[in-house]
């Protein structure tokens, strides 16, 4: 695959119209790696070298395993020389700076704190997007990371998923926050039995949900707030 197939993919597959379009909370890892990289090497496009990055078990899986990873341990990547390497280090040393300034300042203690952090990220959003905010012993917090992205009435999401973000933050708790784009922030039934397995799933692990809002633009409701914790 080279970069001009990058270019033949449908328009809102391409991850730089993808951002414009949707916001970069809508991106994946892999694409928002891939605008970082920008071109390809050797018939492998943008996208490509970003997933070899993200999946390099000797540098440790995923965007943990890439911030500690050095500028030479990146190069050993084919397409990866050290420019982009430098790019990648700088980009993701902004991010620990930003998740820095987040962790001294965000004390969430209450829903309505947490949907007005989260209910701006919603607006324009024609998809349901899952995040989680993971929160150390004193609900400061200390990552706010994208699970999954769905359709336009539904989110798919796996406990496995959350709980492994939850570990690799070293969180004591957490807290989900998906939107509905229609507008009507009402649970569904696949909503509240998420739910449940989650709040199962995190005694047996010593790992807290404090709670799940469902949010829209101008509204949002709380399993907390409502009792059905």
């Amino acid at each position: 695959m080279s970069d001009f197939i990058m270019k033949d993919l449908p328009y809102d597959e391409r991850p730089y119209e993808k951002l414009m379009t949707k916001g970069a909370e809508a991106l994946s890892d892999t694409e928002l790696l891939a605008i970082i990289i920008k071109t390809g090497f050797n018939g492998r496009n943008a996208m490509d070298l970003a997933r070899n990055l993200l999946n390099d078990k000797d540098m440790g899986l995923g965007i943990k395993g890439l911030s500690s990873a050095g500028i030479q341990q990146m190069m050993k990547h084919k397409g990866i020389g050290k420019v982009k390497a430098i790019q990648i280090k700088a980009s993701l040393e902004l991010a620990n700076r930003l998740n820095s300034i987040k962790k001294c300042r965000l004390k969430l203690t209450n829903p309505e704190q947490i949907a007005k952090l989260m209910m701006p990220k919603s607006k324009g959003l024609n998809k349901e997007i899952c995040w989680i905010l993971c929160f150390d012993v004193r609900m400061n917090l200390i990552s706010e990371s994208v699970i999954s992205v769905g359709t336009l009435d539904s989110s798919i999401v796996h406990p496995r998923d959350i709980f492994t973000e939850v570990i690799k933050s070293c969180a004591h708790s957490f807290i989900v926050v998906h939107n509905h784009p229609s507008g009507d922030v009402s649970p569904s039934e696949n909503d509240i039995l998420l739910t449940k397995r989650l709040k199962k799933a995190g005694v047996l692990l010593g790992m807290e949900l404090r709670d799940h809002l469902i949010i829209s633009e101008l509204n949002y409701f709380s399993f907390l707030a409502k009792s059905m914790l």
